[in-house]
């Protein structure tokens, strides 16, 4: 991972001072909305350029609202928080993770109630496993404790379960289906199903969280002239499309087998290749649509 930042209690500090207290409502029930960020470094202009950093911050501050978890700062001192812990990295593209938590109050109405914020950074080199292989899991997905709408804490903690299978079956990734039997997610990223010139995403109907990655390919699909369709999706259908991840820190991915059965061939394999070196462009500000999703970050 290289040289990892920390900002907690309003600095850079180094990573192993962040600490909370075990009684913080973070430590007794997992009370705290995050997001992970990406921001690329531009030479030229020698500074980060983040993507898509203003939708990550208001899902922050809508995560926090559903959780009920007081918002410690306004969107201008995170945005400055943020780049303080880049600027510690420079030269670097950069992942950076900010956190909500609840640091005291199980409501917003109780008295002592008190929210903070930490944020995590480190060097982002984006890359995959030579064969990424998938299988659908044998658990179900159930949105969340509080629904799929906010990116909680709270809410992966059954990743543990899907990780665990991951490591038992000696795959790459898991891909997950809800309590009605529908495609969901994958562990940790959004599943697309590419054809030829199609791309197919489960609607947000299905309790999965509205990927702001799967937002952007999209995008980049709909300027390729792919038709792009939301609905629900079966799980036979995984075996008949490239099944394509998207997520913050992994980019895209192409899955090669899904179950064992091969997917990384025919028309939907090369729409898919497009999707990534499209999007690679997009981060590199050489796409025309990094004037909507990439901002410098100062």
């Amino acid at each position: 991972m290289g040289k990892r930042i920390m900002w907690f209690d309003g600095a850079c500090v180094p990573w192993e001072d962040a600490r909370v207290h075990v009684w913080d409502e973070l430590a007794l029930r997992g009370a705290n909305v995050f997001e992970g960020v990406t921001a690329f470094w531009d030479d030229a202009e020698q500074q980060h350029r983040v993507l898509a950093g203003e939708e990550h911050l208001e899902r922050l501050f809508r995560s926090a609202r559903t959780a009920d978890i007081p918002a410690p700062a306004s969107a201008e001192e995170v945005r400055a928080a943020l780049a303080a812990v880049a600027r510690e990295l420079p030269g670097t593209d950069v992942y950076l993770r900010p956190t909500f938590y609840a640091a005291r109050g199980r409501s917003t109405l109780a008295a002592d109630s008190e929210g903070a914020m930490y944020i995590g950074g480190f060097p982002y080199a984006p890359g995959g496993p030579p064969l990424v292989r998938a299988v659908v899991s044998s658990h179900r997905r159930f949105g969340g404790p509080i629904g799929a709408g906010a990116k909680s804490g709270g809410s992966y903690l059954d990743f543990r379960v899907f990780e665990r299978e991951r490591l038992e079956r000696g795959v790459e990734h898991v891909l997950i289906l809800n309590d009605r039997g529908n495609v969901a997610e994958a562990d940790g990223a959004a599943i697309l199903l590419v054809g030829d010139g199609k791309v197919l995403v489960p609607s947000v109907d299905t309790g999965v969280l509205d990927s702001i990655t799967k937002r952007i390919v999209l995008d980049l699909a709909r300027g390729l002239g792919y038709a792009v369709s939301e609905r629900g999706v079966l799980r036979e259908e995984l075996h008949g499309s490239q099944v394509l991840l998207a997520g913050t820190l992994m980019g895209l991915r192409p899955v090669d087998t899904v179950d064992g059965v091969p997917a990384g061939h025919g028309p939907g394999a090369a729409c898919a290749r497009a999707l990534a070196e499209e999007y690679a462009r997009l981060c590199r500000g050489e796409h025309a649509l990094a004037k909507t999703y990439l901002t410098p970050l100062a």
